[in-house]
């Protein structure tokens, strides 16, 4: 991550500028996170995890509201989970595929993100087996 000088709604303001969706994500908590509960399944269950599946994630701003910027060529948009820091990630990363493991509690019937991502499957599933083994 890098900081930069923006114009933001007339003031100088200053924005953290990051590398990838992924370096954004790994320091926020998406521990809010939720996917269906279904009978039998693994206690902690791997799965993708998207950046457009996060409903506290506002990215979809009009580019012309938001004053997007380019760096050294590359495009970034603005994006917030709920911060009131100003912050950037490659408009091309966006979409990228991630992981993150719930853990799906059989008395409460939810499975909850246990608020850790991974960059591959093979990462997050080395992780839940882990978490499997403690119990």
């Amino acid at each position: 991550m890098f900081n930069v000088n923006i114009l933001f709604f007339g003031k100088v303001k200053q924005a953290d500028v990051y590398e990838s969706v992924f370096e954004y994500i790994k320091g926020s908590d998406i521990s809010t996170q939720e996917i269906e509960y279904v009978e039998g399944q693994s206690e902690y269950l791997v799965e993708k995890w998207q950046l457009g599946q996060d409903c506290d994630t506002f990215c979809e701003y009009d580019e012309r509201q938001i004053g997007g910027i380019i760096i050294d060529g590359r495009n970034y948009t603005r994006i917030s989970r709920g911060e009131t820091k100003v912050n950037y990630v490659p408009t091309d990363s966006l979409t990228k595929t991630l992981y993150t493991i719930y853990h799906c509690d059989r008395n409460q019937k939810k499975c909850i993100s246990i608020g850790e991502v991974f960059q591959t499957e093979e990462e997050a599933e080395i992780r839940a087996k882990e978490l499997r083994q403690k119990l």
